[in-house]
């Protein structure tokens, strides 16, 4: 996980976003993973897909699950991730869970 934080963080960072929004993306990263992670069958990959475009840090997070049924996530967690990320979807099919949230750059901010 802290290889995705850092790697998230610096592609916030080439998208010129805010020292705060940086933190948010890292710590979105974090809370993603946790989520993903916990639901996951044990020995499954976990598959992180980062992109910046236009000001935006767009990321997916997914899996492979054993049924459609999981844990919904942790409202606490899930409130924090929706506070700190432009958009978050969550999506969860027969096989795959994936988790997708991005973070916009801040309108004030010249590129």
């Amino acid at each position: 996980m802290a290889i995705a934080r850092t790697v998230a963080a610096a592609m916030a960072a080439r998208a010129d976003l805010t020292l705060d929004q940086i933190e948010d993306v890292r710590l979105a990263m974090d809370e993603g993973l946790a989520y993903i992670i916990e639901v996951v069958p044990d020995g499954a990959m976990v598959t992180c897909e980062l992109c910046v475009a236009d000001g935006v840090v767009s990321a997916t997070l997914a899996s492979t699950v054993a049924s459609s049924t999981v844990a919904e996530p942790n409202p606490f967690a899930w409130t924090v991730l929706t506070a700190l990320v432009g958009d978050v979807d969550l999506r969860v099919d027969d096989a795959s869970i994936r988790l997708q949230w991005n973070v916009a750059r801040d309108a004030s901010v010249q590129a």
